[in-house]
């Protein structure tokens, strides 16, 4: 067997490389790889594949699903989705295209060969379908009975060739005609022209015959005996489509009976080489015949289809409420056909299988009804993929745990229980600790297999009655329900952490991972949704910041603090676009002469209705927004300016030293800033000190490095900030390009009383005088700090001393 022919549509070339390489692993053959739309339809047209992987995001003006509509319509390859999105706009454009499937991204390999072989399995059942009905329509051309079919309005569409030989017209002559300007009906007896049957079946949308001998009069006036009657075409809502008109010349009884027993024998045959399952059921629905389509749908052999009933084969309250209620309006001319999915047992104990049935009623012809004519046709592929495809859009498709849409629904459901029961609820917002880490060093995969297998953990430490989630990510989040004492809650969460903390044992790697769980509680910390996630997951970052693995509840101090960070983000945002931004200068001293030799740049705000407000209210908001980028670069520049200010018009002036934060440290563009905003307020490099913090350039030392060769390069003057209060290489301490090092304040406090700090004091500074450095001592406040200080500076180490805090 040749393997199946696929074409891949994947505008990122590292994953199409891995969706070509696991199709190839299944024994597909790619034969070819497209990057856009338009480069999708010419390869399609060009190799004819058997199936197109479809991504719906593509580069360029056309996405996935114009392209899929495109390849559809015109070549009718079946298509499979594979998105990162499954929100419900996308997921309603996707279906208007007919896509065979719609994976979401990830997916696992097992996932991928299921879509793959269903959508094949699919699209080959609907081309055999196709050929069935392609199959009826050629029946049609062979039957001896004459057929003309109408549209709603009278006008004739088609005729089988015994029509065109009776009608003396050609179908391309007749199309287009009213069917009353193409025959022409008398009655015998009367010689009267009688009204054509089809009209009356169009006026009244029901089966029409003419009860009296009827003369039908060719075009060239020949005069044929004829049994006639029309009949409605109606859609499965009962939309009027047309009539069609059947006819046979009864010149002779026999002749008459003779057709009759070969249209008989067409049916029987045509209804048992049917591609779909077909029965003759009785009124009481035991089967009267059936066909080996049916047959093999179900699993029976044809005598044990025949010695049973319909009810058998069907749930009983679904035969009872549904199919009965059809059946009966068949009866009661209610409806002349109808159209239901119905899931029936198949003979292998415990499988069902999901069919489309459609009915119609056999009358005699006195009218009474006789036996239903039924088409069962397997679906069951179909209703798979609709259940994977809820599924999909209901969970997470790694762990299979609802996803936060679900969630939300579920929540929701829970507080408007919860509220009229008068019951407390709890919301545990979980996020594992250092699970970027594990993902950076050991791939992503292993990553993936960690979260399923912390979601087979959790879903042991919850409660059955308890609703559990994946929001993304390394982040759960779990709806405790029926809350009695609030210890409860304690102790479930614990019990979640224990779980967590025992090591996980994947591919051959021991992980221990472990977890910051937030807890709110309804109605006490919130009476919605929304409210409840909010605060649960602060309480969780407080978590994070007490040291992880542990559990918080929620408190209103949280919102609180998390209003007034934003506040203070807002402020500084306006802050920043109304020039509120001010620099203040530290004068740093000479030790040893006295002498005023630099300053540090010090940002303050000005605030409108607050005053003058100080760092420690909105450095650390600057710091998590991002925002100290843009007040670092306008520091930068100030203090460039003022220094040249002073340079110019002050004489001699030795450096200004500004701060670098950590989150400045790590922007790509910190260097070029510095060197522009040298070049663009013409101050000499040397003049500027960059004071960094210990533990910033210790995030990523070979990093760090590379960075400041490239201000020493540039001829800036380089310090470390806060040195000795974090932790530090001596070797990167040696090799690093740093002129300064600047002693944190907490060690001088104590001075020179505290032996300690006289100690580390003394320790740093002889590590400085080894290395060559300059020692900036902050936080000088006493006669005697000063007098301690510049007596080592005796011992010959180069002290410089900031005199006078300023906050």
């Amino acid at each position: 067997m040749l393997a199946s022919r696929i074409m891949i549509v994947e505008d990122e070339g590292i994953i199409a490389m891995d969706i070509r390489k696991q199709l190839e692993g299944f024994g597909y053959e790619v034969v070819a790889t497209a990057f856009s739309g338009g480069q999708a339809i010419t390869l399609a047209n060009e190799y004819k594949p058997d199936l197109v992987m479809m991504d719906i995001v593509l580069k360029g003006d056309m996405d996935g699903i114009s392209a899929a509509h495109a390849i559809t319509e015109s070549l009718h390859i079946p298509v499979i989705f594979l998105t990162a999105y499954s929100d419900p706009a996308t997921l309603l454009r996707a279906k208007t295209t007919g896509a065979y499937g719609y994976l979401i991204k990830p997916f696992r390999p097992d996932e991928l060969h299921a879509s793959i072989e269903v959508a094949l399995y699919k699209y080959q059942l609907e081309r055999r379908l196709k050929e069935s009905e392609q199959w009826f329509g050629k029946t049609l051309h062979c039957i001896s009975d004459a057929v003309i079919a109408t549209d709603a309005e009278g006008v004739i569409r088609f005729m089988n060739p015994v029509a065109e030989t009776i009608t003396e017209q050609s179908l391309e002559q007749a199309k287009g005609k009213l069917v009353s300007e193409l025959m022409t009906l008398i009655s015998e007896s009367s010689r009267s022209v009688i009204e054509n049957p089809v009209l009356s079946a169009l006026q009244s949308g029901a089966v029409t015959g003419i009860d009296h001998p009827t003369l039908f009069v060719s075009q060239s006036g020949l005069e044929i005996p004829v049994d006639d009657g029309a009949a409605p075409i109606l859609d499965d809502d009962g939309t009027l489509l047309g009539a069609v008109m059947v006819f046979r010349d009864i010149t002779a009884r026999r002749q008459m009976e003779h057709l009759l027993r070969e249209s008989e024998e067409r049916f029987h045959s045509s209804f048992e080489l049917a591609a779909i399952g077909m029965a003759l059921i009785a009124l009481d629905g035991s089967f009267l015949q059936v066909n080996n389509a049916l047959c093999e749908i179900l699993g029976y052999t044809r005598d044990e289809l025949l010695g049973s009933n319909l009810r058998m084969l069907t749930h009983a309250d679904h035969h009872n409420k549904v199919i009965n209620h059809y059946l009966w309006q068949l009866v009661t001319d209610v409806l002349p056909t109808f159209q239901i999915e119905v899931e029936c047992f198949h003979k292998v104990v415990g499988k069902t299988v999901w069919t489309m049935m459609s009915a119609s009623l056999v009358r005699t012809t006195d009218g009474e009804p006789q036996y239903f004519i039924v088409q069962i046709q397997n679906i069951s592929n179909r209703k798979y993929a609709e259940q994977q495809l809820i599924y999909l859009a209901n969970h997470d498709p790694l762990t299979g745990l609802l996803n936060r849409d679900q969630f939300h629904n579920r929540l929701t459901q829970a507080l408007s229980s919860g509220q009229r029961h008068n019951r407390k609820l709890a919301v545990m917002y979980l996020d594992l600790d250092r699970f970027k880490l594990i993902n950076d060093t050991l791939g992503h995969r292993l990553g993936d297999l960690l979260l399923q297998a912390v979601s087979d953990r959790l879903r042991t430490s919850v409660r059955s009655n308890d609703i559990l989630a994946r929001l993304g990510g390394d982040e759960f989040i779990v709806l405790l329900s029926d809350i009695n004492q609030i210890d409860d809650v304690a102790r479930i969460a614990q019990k979640t952490l224990d779980i967590l903390t025992q090591p996980f044992t994947l591919e051959g790697n021991d992980l221990v991972v472990t977890a910051s769980i937030g807890i709110s509680i309804h109605p006490d910390d919130g009476k919605d949704s929304h409210t409840l996630l909010m605060n649960a997951d602060t309480a969780m970052y407080l978590a994070k910041e007490r040291g992880k693995n542990n559990f918080q509840f929620y408190t209103l101090e949280m919102t609180e603090k998390s209003i007034e960070r934003m506040k203070v983000e807002r402020g500084l945002r306006h802050a920043l676009a109304h020039d509120e931004l001010r620099l203040h200068y530290q004068p740093q001293i000479c030790t040893g002469s006295g002498v005023v030799i630099s300053a540090e740049a010090l940002v303050r705000w000005q605030h409108p209705e607050w005053g003058l407000v100080y760092p420690d209210r909105f450095i650390n908001v600057a710091e998590e927004t991002g925002l100290i980028v843009p007040i670092g670069a306008w520091v930068l520049r100030e203090a460039c300016l003022q220094a040249k200010t002073w340079i110019e018009n002050d004489g001699p002036f030795g450096s200004v030293a500004v701060n670098v934060s950590a989150r400045q440290f790590l922007d790509t563009n910190l260097f070029q800033t510095v060197k522009r905003t040298l070049a663009e307020t013409g101050l000499n490099p040397s003049v500027l000190e960059l004071e960094i913090t210990e533990s910033a350039i210790m995030q990523d030392p070979e990093n760090t490095l590379q960075v400041l060769h490239q201000f020493q390069g540039l001829g800036v003057r380089l310090s470390i900030d806060d040195f000795g209060t974090g932790y530090s290489s001596l070797t990167y301490l040696r090799r690093f390009p740093i002129q300064s090092v600047k002693i944190d304040r907490s060690f001088v406090i104590d001075l020179p009383c505290d032996e300690g700090s006289k100690t580390l004091v003394r320790a740093i500074t002889a590590l400085a005088h080894e290395l060559k450095l300059s020692v900036v001592v902050e936080g000088v406040e006493t006669r005697d700090q000063l007098s301690f200080l510049t007596f080592q500076n005796s011992w010959g180490a180069k002290l410089r001393a900031i005199v006078a805090v300023m906050r």
